[in-house]
């Protein structure tokens, strides 16, 4: 899914990227270094332009048209798009800038405004906007934007090409978490966005993105690097955290007034009261009135770059499963590791493997046959990874030999439910785990549905809340999984987003914290970001969620292993996931076990983390209340100790402009 990245950072980049030239301009849209779709531009003989904007994300992916017409310093002054969005859902957006009034509609909003000077309207949902030379022209190269904000670009370096091209590195602040970089030409109009995920390249120019990308990801890189300087506490001598009312997952209790003492990024020695004194030296944190509990776990992340791990680290998840990336995670998790950048331990890196073709998914190993798919898994393994993540256009047929020299690798095997095959097959396969409730209930829907596409996501909402709970099939699906020790990756909130979210209300799986995130990222996670469900099926949808929800209940009480993972905005949505878990009616307790020592057994690091014990990893997180009690609580995240590091989860957030 990697919903946030993909729509929500990306299209922070693409409000600008309006050409004022007038011929013809294509960029091609690339996902995994394969074209998914276009960008193009055309000025038209009344001197506006016409953008085409379209992409194939497995079925999904905006499609889009836009006229507009710019001012002579490149402010847009006019726009009427139409299309679809991400979802398929209808989207329209329409702007005017008249003597000095500005007004503007889309599907959320309907606004009017007198402004005064040259203001940047950035559209809501159509990737239209004004040129980049705007910019140049502007005081100190910041332009005001609309409804809110400031951009400030700075110019970071030039690069000639091989064929002699110049081209220019900038970046881009004041809106979004952190800077974002786009490539310009000598005229200082949009070049390029590479990327190894999604990436918009020039026609022609498509060989460059690693170029390119090369020489920004050092800018990227040393943009974390100063801010783990300046945020992580790094402590030489040992830490005692002193008054801890201390969690322990195994038993779902807490000690009051304890003591742990850490020596060299490891837990040296716990216990309760006066039964431990602090060495002279060590540096003392004072838990006192604080809930004290092992870091939390993301089970299902496609893990960034730093902004994530700033996400992460700075709403106490320490731990996180990669389920799927391209090669350069393994420099991320390497920089990670040598504490160079902040972010959580990339404890497991899962090997991503489909069946070539138009529902691909974005990254990984695109395989023609079961035996390229088992060499995949023998690349995986010598890179690394402990799992391999199986997706919907495989054949059915190749499953098991491709889970089996997993196996025979020591390697999980999980994923999507292929197209044409049930879970109750792919279980019989080999698959150890299951990624997303959705995918349970498919197996009840039969194996004609083609579900590389979002069929998979519309036949559930369609007839999941009819499911019969108490029928022998779905009794026995369930002992099946509990008795094979199949584990459920539910990334639960999520579908409430798809299912539940209505126009202009802030998506459910942020809404507790959306009013402390800066207003551009305000404005787009309030515009819906759920399916184009039908008239007359709204009621429907949502019942299908709850009985999604009600399953993960079910599942647990079932003795199935389910883990907490989110596929959506880092750390935020985690404590959502707990607080759906804990609103099913799985205890509090053992949320919290779940989203510690349950996750680091299934990720095979129990030995180490998930608990707060003698002898293991430096894994804190010190809350100001207490979610055994109440489950929100989770969000109260004060500080982070990760290893002989001590984060203020404050200094964090704000260093990313989170309030």
């Amino acid at each position: 899914m990697k919903k946030f990245s993909l729509f929500v950072v990306v299209a922070w980049c693409f409000y600008h990227h309006a050409a004022a030239q007038a011929d013809t301009v294509q960029w091609n849209v690339m996902m995994g270094g394969n074209k998914v779709g276009f960008q193009k531009q055309l000025k038209n003989a009344d001197g506006t332009f016409t953008e085409w904007f379209q992409y194939n994300d497995r079925g999904r992916g905006d499609s889009t048209v836009s006229r507009y017409r710019l001012n002579d310093q490149g402010y847009i002054t006019w726009i009427d798009a139409r299309g679809k969005d991400y979802y398929k859902k209808p989207v329209f957006e329409t702007f005017r800038l008249e003597n000095g009034v500005a007004s503007w509609e889309n599907s959320a909003e309907k606004e009017q405004r007198k402004v005064t000077g040259n203001v940047s309207y950035v559209p809501l949902k159509i990737n239209s906007g004004t040129s980049y030379a705007a910019f140049f022209t502007a005081t100190d190269h910041t332009l005001t934007l609309l409804p809110s904000g400031r951009q400030k670009l700075t110019v970071l370096k030039d690069h000639v090409l091989g064929d002699g091209k110049k081209v220019t590195l900038v970046s881009l602040s004041g809106t979004g978490l952190t800077p974002q970089y786009v490539w310009l030409d000598e005229r200082h109009q949009f070049f390029a966005i590479p990327s190894d995920w999604f990436s918009v390249m020039p026609k022609g120019y498509e060989n460059t993105s690693d170029e390119l990308r090369a020489i920004q990801d050092t800018y990227r890189e040393n943009f974390y690097k100063e801010l783990e300087g300046k945020l992580a506490n790094r402590i030489t001598t040992g830490i005692a955290v002193v008054h801890a009312t201390l969690f322990d997952p195994k038993t779902g209790s807490t000690q009051p007034n304890s003591t742990l003492l850490i020596e060299n990024g490891m837990i040296t020695r716990v216990g309760a009261g006066k039964s431990i004194s602090v060495p002279t030296g060590f540096h003392v944190v004072d838990a006192q009135n604080k809930f004290v509990m092992p870091g939390l776990w993301d089970m299902h992340v496609h893990y960034g770059e730093g902004t994530d791990g700033l996400l992460e680290i700075g709403t106490g998840v320490t731990n996180v499963r990669d389920m799927g990336n391209g090669e350069s995670l393994l420099e991320k998790k390497k920089q990670i590791d040598e504490d160079l950048v902040p972010g959580p331990r990339i404890q497991a890196m899962c090997g991503f493997i489909d069946g070539a073709g138009p529902y691909a998914g974005p990254t990984g190993a695109k395989i023609n046959s079961a035996e390229e798919g088992v060499a995949a898994v023998k690349k995986y393994k010598s890179l690394g990874y402990t799992q391999v993540k199986l997706y919907s256009s495989l054949k059915p047929e190749w499953v098991k030999p491709i889970a089996a020299e997993a196996h025979k690798n020591g390697m999980r095997v999980s994923g999507h439910i292929p197209a044409h095959m049930l879970a109750s097959e792919a279980i019989d396969a080999g698959y150890d785990e299951i990624q997303h409730m959705n995918m349970f209930f498919l197996n009840f829907l039969g194996k004609d549905l083609d579900t590389r596409t979002p069929v998979r996501f519309h036949a559930v909402a369609q007839n999941a809340a009819t499911l019969n709970f108490n029928s022998a099939e779905v009794k026995a699906f369930i002992k099946k999984m509990a008795d094979k020790k199949i584990v459920l990756d539910p990334t639960i909130s999520f579908f409430e987003t798809m299912f539940v979210l209505g126009p202009g209300k802030p998506q459910p799986t942020i809404a507790a914290v959306i009013d402390r995130l800066p207003l551009d990222m305000q404005r787009q996670l309030s515009s819906s970001g759920a399916l184009d469900i039908p008239a007359g099926q709204e009621a429907t949808y949502a019942k299908s969620f709850q009985n999604m929800l009600r399953m993960v209940k079910v599942l647990h009480d079932n003795g199935v292993t389910i883990v907490p993972g989110t596929d959506d905005i880092p750390g935020f949505v985690l404590h959502t996931e707990l607080e759906n878990y804990a609103r099913a009616g799985i205890s509090n307790a053992a949320v919290l076990k779940i989203a510690t020592l349950q996750s680091a057994t299934v990720a095979g690091k129990d030995k180490l983390f998930g608990s707060l014990e003698a002898g293991k990893t430096s894994d804190i997180i010190i809350i100001d209340g207490n979610p055994l009690t109440t489950m929100s609580d989770i969000r109260k995240v004060e500080t982070v100790i990760k290893g002989q590091k001590i984060y203020k989860t404050k200094d964090v957030l704000e260093a990313i402009s989170i309030r």
